[in-house]
């Protein structure tokens, strides 16, 4: 794989990864059939990364035109950290590929990057309550799946603030 340096080169020479669709790979659990049947493919119409910045620009060159199913995962992965950088409209849009790599690797750092994002500031809006209901689904996998397990210190209160916050939502 390309390596690039986010700060040092234009959004131009940033790789383009393979679209998954491309990749064919299957559903993995039955999480993640739930995920593919909760969470309508779209393509975001309006602003996907409102900052004018490398990072934002390599958002927007490799998300636009294309559904969170079509997200590839090595993308992801460079850009796990990415979230806060989307529109409302296109976390709302992009997060299940988020999710999903996290289902398929609960223990790398794309998976406790999320667990990160879902818990502080999360951006609810635009959710729908089963939506909702399975993103803290997703949390709770991730947390009993990842390295450190349920009983961790820091799992158990990144849970609980993800059920209060999503929690609400999908009740």
């Amino acid at each position: 794989m390309t390596r690039f340096n986010r700060r040092t080169q234009s959004s131009s020479q940033i790789p383009r990864y393979k679209l998954r669709s491309q990749l064919h790979m299957p559903s993995t659990s039955p999480l993640e059939a739930r995920l593919q049947a909760m969470f309508p493919e779209r393509v975001v119409v309006g602003t996907i990364a409102p900052h004018e910045c490398a990072e934002c620009n390599a958002l927007r060159e490799q998300l636009e035109g294309i559904t969170w199913s079509e997200v590839p995962s090595a993308f992801i992965i460079s850009n796990k950290g990415a979230l806060p950088l989307l529109s409302q409209d296109a976390y709302v849009a992009f997060l299940p590929a988020w999710l999903r790599q996290a289902l398929q690797e609960p223990a790398g750092e794309v998976a406790s990057m999320l667990l990160v994002n879902l818990r502080h500031e999360p951006q609810t809006l635009g959710f729908t309550a089963e939506q909702a209901s399975v993103i803290v689904e997703v949390a709770r996998f991730i947390a009993t799946a990842n390295y450190w397990g349920p009983d961790d210190p820091v799992n158990v209160e990144s849970l609980a603030a993800i059920e209060a916050a999503w929690g609400r939502k999908a009740a």
